[in-house]
């Protein structure tokens, strides 16, 4: 993948930078506020990252565009707020979501999201965190997690590197043995807090079929897997009510679409308020004039593609049901009606058994301990093994960069994250990243750009920074930088001494003002050409 052009703003100002190449880039200024960051920041928020910009900038404002060039064919990504209208192939697609915006990515093999268990289920992972693996922003950088924390975490971006090296991985904290050895013992004190306990008859029926199930199987267990499957099944039919609800509306506007016409036999259809005969579909944050018979194709297809979707997922979710609902049946098989009613809508069962907190507590561990007991199968045990080697490999390429760009340096990585209490002062965070960025690179083959904003923070010395440079041109594929220099370094015109290196001089901008009025033609024209008509 190769960035080719980006650009950003409204049609009052506006920037386009489309001087970006194929080799390493240098995008520098002799001083900050120039739009170095906005730009990058920018170009990756087209592309469904998440919003990272300074504060103080109206993002919310603004068109983000970016054009990129993968497998010898053209992408274009134009977002607005979460609203993404993507050409391809000569067919144009609307998203109303970053996570609509990644199945198509996925679906249409143009990035190879991997599949990640998060949360005991299986989900694509997210963008911002897939693009981890090349693209480090300027801000919210920690060593010791993710860049993007919050629903993603660094055990989803291990998983994730997992999942491309071709096996599931789930975190185990403790190993088979004790948990083991945990296991007995809690058992062992649950059959001694048994003998001490008297359940309280409350009907002789009930009682026998609670001294039944007592010693199978804990009443407490049974109820709340029973009400976890009844939840997630309720959980899937409202997610597929609301699909198949975006569905019928989705249907509803092709049919209206459809039916537009504006050629009527004694006239034509107009405003009653200003007169104006243009017709403007709205995508939530994205509109298009659909009186133009072109652009309204290419919104009909792109709706098309949308119902295609919305129906492989309402048969996923169909599907999940069908399981969730043969795991209850199979669970309720030997179970007679009324226990079944008492142990999901009724607390009685457990003050009519007396049991004490005690009990409780030891049932709640026990079951938490075989959860964790089950997870380490013979397969998640080879996928931690193959983890480990994968772990292993990747840190040695990352102390080899190191140790290159660093010969004297004090540090010695020895995971892919810091520990919490680690903190790294002056240019070492910024040779960590460096570090891992290649490292990944290397080991992975990935088809990514390099992409570094404010790659020399925390005052790399020019010795590291022109090792840097170097590793990046020999790496042989695109890298994006960008750099803030000092007077004595800008005069000297540091940076056209490199070979093939494409250096990109922002210095002329106004302070924090890149967006001008010169460049929302430009843009104008982009937003023409998606058929886009500006909210």
């Amino acid at each position: 993948m190769n960035i080719k052009r980006i650009g950003f703003g409204n049609s009052k100002e506006a920037f386009i930078e489309d001087n970006i190449k194929t080799s390493v880039n240098i995008i520098f200024s002799d001083d900050n506020n120039k739009g170095k960051t906005l730009v990058v920041q920018g170009m990756m928020y087209a592309l469904g990252n998440e919003p990272i910009f300074p504060s103080g900038f109206p993002f919310e404002q603004y068109y983000f565009y970016s054009e990129i060039e993968i497998n010898n064919k053209k992408l274009e990504f134009l977002r607005h707020n979460n609203s993404v209208a993507i050409n391809y192939n000569s067919n144009m697609y609307l998203f109303d979501s970053i996570t609509e915006m990644k199945y198509f990515l996925k679906s249409e093999n143009i990035f190879d999201l991997p599949v990640i268990v998060k949360d005991t289920h299986e989900t694509v992972t997210d963008l911002s965190l897939f693009y981890e693996m090349f693209f480090i922003g300027q801000d919210k950088r920690n060593p010791s997690n993710v860049i993007n924390y919050g629903y993603n975490k660094k055990q989803d971006f291990i998983n994730m590197l997992c999942s491309m090296n071709g096996y599931s991985f789930v975190n185990i904290q403790e190993d088979t043995k004790e948990i083991e050895e945990k296991i007995t013992k809690v058992k062992a004190e649950i059959s001694a807090t048994k003998k001490l306990l008297k359940l309280l008859k409350v009907n002789p029926q009930l009682s026998s079929y609670i001294d039944k199930f007592s010693d199978e199987m804990s009443i407490t267990e049974l109820r709340d897997r029973m009400r976890k499957i009844h939840g997630d099944i309720g959980e899937y039919k409202k997610k597929r009510t609301a699909e198949i609800n975006r569905k019928t509306r989705l249907e509803i506007l092709i049919d209206e679409l459809n039916s537009l016409n504006r050629n009527i036999e004694k006239g034509k259809i107009i405003c009653a308020d200003c007169g104006s005969d243009r017709i403007v579909y709205t995508n939530r944050d994205l509109s298009f004039d659909v009186s133009n018979s072109y652009i309204r194709q290419k919104v009909l297809r792109s709706i098309n593609f949308q119902i295609s979707q919305k129906e492989e997922i309402i048969s996923e979710f169909s599907r999940t049901i069908h399981k969730e609902q043969d795991k209850l049946k199979a669970l309720l098989k030997d179970i007679p009606e009324e226990l079944q009613k008492i142990l999901l809508y009724s607390e009685e069962i457990l003050s009519g058994t007396e049991y004490d907190n005690k009990l409780n507590r030891l049932n709640e561990e026990l079951r938490s301990l075989m959860q964790s007991n089950n997870a380490i199968s013979d397969n998640n045990k080879e996928a931690r093994k193959k983890y480990i080697e994968m772990k292993n490999s990747i840190v040695e390429k990352m102390n080899h960069y190191y140790l290159k760009v660093d010969p004297n340096g004090v540090v010695m990585f020895d995971d892919l994250f810091t520990k919490k209490n680690v903190t790294y002062s002056g240019s070492e965070e910024q040779e960590y990243y460096y570090c891992r960025l290649l490292a990944l690179n290397e080991y992975f083959q990935h088809e990514f750009p390099i992409i570094i904003d404010c790659f020399r923070s925390g005052e790399i010395s020019s010795q590291k920074e022109e090792i840097m440079i170097q590793t990046f041109q020999k790496i042989g594929k695109q890298v994006i930088l960008t750099s803030t220099l000092k007077k004595e370094e800008y005069d000297s015109h540091k940076y056209d001494k490199y070979d093939g290196v494409n250096v990109i001089d922002y210095s002329i901008h106004e302070d924090s003002k890149i967006l001008q009025e010169k460049d929302a033609r430009l843009l104008k024209k982009i937003l023409d050409e998606f058929g886009l008509r500006e909210i």
